[in-house]
């Protein structure tokens, strides 16, 4: 089975989560793991990885791949599962997991937890990632 996992969002979001669930996948001889972004270029992808020790231990720079928006639009993401032959796409964006003849599944938003987890680590000196909206609202 092949499972890709984006990076912003749910990768970056949920780094521990998705580490241990990556490292289980890649164990197992029947699965392949990797890893589908919308970042250009592939290795501004490699870099964050690495700097989250995600290189190695649960993704192999040849598994890491760069989807063409200016190409494909909200389509890139599902064209380059099909080139793959991806079977599962997890991501946080329901644009990239509105199509395609693979299984789809989506990260909902989480509006009390930022972009990027706090443990999170990232070149970028934009706060965007770490913005969040502090106060908590009241859920019945």
């Amino acid at each position: 089975m092949k499972i890709a996992f984006d990076v912003g969002g749910v990768i970056s979001k949920y780094p521990q989560q998705f580490r241990h669930m990556m490292i289980s996948l890649k164990n197992n001889p029947y699965n392949e793991v990797f890893v589908i972004s919308d970042m250009h270029p592939k290795e501004k992808i490699i870099d964050v990885l690495k700097l989250n020790n995600f290189i190695g231990h649960c993704i192999d720079t040849k598994d890491v791949y760069s989807a063409d928006y200016a190409k494909y639009g909200e389509y890139c993401k599902a064209r380059l599962c099909e080139q793959l032959g991806i079977d599962i796409l997890v991501d946080d964006f329901v644009g990239y997991v509105a199509d395609g003849s693979h299984i789809r599944l989506l990260v909902m938003p989480d509006s009390t937890k930022p972009y990027w987890s706090d443990n999170w680590k990232t070149s970028s000196e934009s706060d965007f990632g770490r913005r969040y909206c502090k106060n908590k609202i009241e859920r019945s």
